[in-house]
């Protein structure tokens, strides 16, 4: 086979050009750039005015925030003002209030009772009568005594207490012993007396209501009080012998206390561990002890 002429020639391969070129100095913002598909230009990189113009903007925001706190902290303080000039006032408000409302307690001593209570109500006060007693040289229903005294002050609409006077006695005493209670009221009533403090005893000689003394004795002098104290006879007061009802139901007991005319009173309970429930474990008054009518029993029972 006749080879031609073309065969003996070399082929060329291309030439690589990458090689070739010269390779550029290593830059990172070119190396960034790279991953960004685009050239490094110089204005991506801050410029000092730039970083002086942040550093600016900071002073300023700190600035911001620090007037925006002595702000907060002058309302906070003026707030405060307000409030306690608010309290301040109605405290004051509420004192001239109270003292608007408050009088002057005007002499009534020695003015005749009627004539002492217009006076009071001239300054809106009220009377009232305390007492009354004898006193030769005061004219009956006159002011002896007052409280509070003159020119103290007091709030309007309260009541001046005040003594009365009786005159000069011109009754005796009553003999009010050995008369029934009702009848005693009347002969101290037409002497120009009262009964003041009934106090009564038990007495079986005596008929129940019938007056066993009094005080002052009859035919007393030198009295300043018209009250006549008396001791009233309570007549016979059947006694009951208190009986044991400890150990018992409590429902028995009441059904017994009913049966026998017993008056019962407080019931109690508590915890007691050696006791039925519902048991009566203590009694007041004590077995044995005398009753009366009118005592009441009390008892504490087990829950």
């Amino acid at each position: 086979m006749t080879k031609r002429p073309d065969d003996d020639r070399t082929t060329a391969r291309p030439h690589d050009s990458t090689k070739s070129q010269a390779r550029l100095p290593y830059s990172p913002t070119a190396r960034k750039h790279e991953s960004t598909g685009r050239e490094a230009r110089p204005h991506d990189r801050p410029t000092a005015q730039q970083h002086h113009s942040t550093k600016r903007k900071a002073r300023m925001r700190g600035s911001t925030i620090h007037e925006q706190i002595l702000i907060v902290g002058q309302l906070t303080v003026l707030v405060g003002v307000l409030i306690a000039v608010g309290l301040s006032s109605a405290y004051l408000g509420m004192r001239l209030a109270v003292r608007g409302t408050e009088v002057e307690v005007p002499s009534i001593a020695g003015k005749p009772v009627g004539e002492a209570t217009e006076i009071l109500e001239r300054v809106h006060l009220k009377r009232e009568v305390m007492g009354e007693r004898f006193d030769p040289e005061i004219p009956r229903g006159v002011v002896i005594s007052q409280h509070p005294q003159p020119g103290r002050t007091m709030k309007e609409e309260r009541k001046v207490q005040i003594i009365l006077s009786l005159g000069t006695k011109t009754h005796p005493v009553p003999d009010l012993r050995g008369s029934p209670l009702r009848v005693a009221r009347l002969m101290a009533s037409d002497a120009g007396f009262e009964l003041g403090n009934i106090s009564e005893i038990s007495m079986s000689e005596i008929p129940k209501g019938q007056i066993v003394q009094q005080f002052p004795p009859p035919d007393s002098k030198d009295l300043l009080s018209p009250k006549i104290d008396v001791l009233v006879s309570g007549g016979f007061l059947e006694r009951y012998v208190m009986p044991d009802v400890t150990g018992q139901s409590l429902n028995s007991v009441v059904l017994y206390f009913e049966k026998n005319a017993f008056k019962l009173g407080n019931i109690r309970y508590g915890d007691y561990p050696d006791a039925a429930r519902g048991a009566v474990v203590k009694q007041f008054p004590e077995p044995g002890y005398l009753l009366t009518e009118q005592e009441t029993i009390n008892l504490e029972v087990a829950r």
